[in-house]
């Protein structure tokens, strides 16, 4: 039987402890923070990342991808402990060139990797590495494997309402005339990532009321007319629980026949989009031959 690894990036946003029991090697990605370095989750917590922000406005973080020396070295772990082949399910391309940095990492080792740009992250990232696991295991072959992940590539949703205008003030993403404007406003802008995996404008509301409102109708329908892998979404957020439970409980309100799962984000959102932040995630009704 073939000895197989699987691999995700940090982005999956995996609980504490929950990559390590399903056998998941995870490459961080990387929080710049004034010229520092800082791994996600293995140096820097998004509690740890919240409070260097409100202490400080000149903590201005940005992201990186993970380290090619950090892939190159894991690739080269993996073919000295003698596995076959691995599996690698990477945050979207429309966020990060962790993908290409992973395939062109295995390709310099020369270690065979069937590897895919997610077109999406967070719960979705983390159940489709899930599904490749538990297809491997059932004795599936890579090529049907990866057919199924390109299937669920195409059919996943995802949709954020960034949380704080301030945090993308200080990174240059808004001017200080649109952030005024935003907050006189109340505005509360939604983006989604769209049928490639990038991040576009949804919609501008004013109040987060009105924001889960749009939100809510939207999945409303998205699920209205395409169904829901396995009856479950997700609702991602940036320390901000609560906001994601009256959300949750809205959601539950317009569909009371599905589960909802609430996770938390990692320091990687918390610096692109700020504290507050609330996403909602799933996957279209998609029928697998296990």
């Amino acid at each position: 039987m073939d000895k197989i690894a699987w691999i995700t990036d940090s982005m999956a946003f995996f609980p504490p402890g929950e990559a390590e029991k399903l056998g998941v090697h995870v490459v961080p990605t990387v929080i710049i923070i004034n010229g520092e370095s800082y791994r996600e989750y293995t140096d820097l917590s998004i509690e740890q990342l919240d409070q260097k922000m409100r202490e400080s406005s000149s903590v201005i973080p940005t992201t990186s991808q993970p380290s090619f020396g950090e892939l190159v070295e894991l690739y080269e772990h993996l073919q000295a402990e003698g596995y076959d082949y691995a599996y690698a399910v990477h945050i979207t391309s429309g966020l990060s060139g962790t993908y290409a940095s992973s395939v062109a990492a295995a390709d310099a080792v020369g270690f065979k990797l069937y590897a895919i740009d997610s077109y999406t992250g967070a719960a979705n990232q983390q159940n489709m590495l899930r599904l490749s696991i538990e297809m491997a295991q059932a004795g599936k072959q890579p090529e049907e494997v990866m057919q199924v992940l390109e299937q669920f590539k195409h059919h996943s949703h995802f949709y954020l309402i960034i949380g704080n205008m301030e945090t993308m003030r200080r990174s240059g993403r808004v001017s200080s005339s649109q952030f005024l404007l935003a907050n006189m406003l109340n505005i509360k802008p939604i983006v989604k990532f769209d049928e490639v995996g990038k991040l576009v404008p949804f919609k501008k509301v004013r109040s987060i009321k009105k924001a889960f409102q749009e939100m809510s109708s939207e999945i409303a329908s998205k699920i209205e007319q395409f169904g829901l892998y396995n009856q479950t979404l997700y609702i991602g957020h940036t320390l901000a629980r609560s906001s994601a439970e009256q959300l949750r409980d809205l959601l539950q309100t317009k569909l009371p026949q599905i589960s909802i799962e609430i996770t938390q984000f990692g320091p990687s959102i918390l610096t692109h989009a700020g504290s507050e932040t609330v996403g909602v995630y799933w996957f279209d009704d998609l029928t697998v031959n296990r």
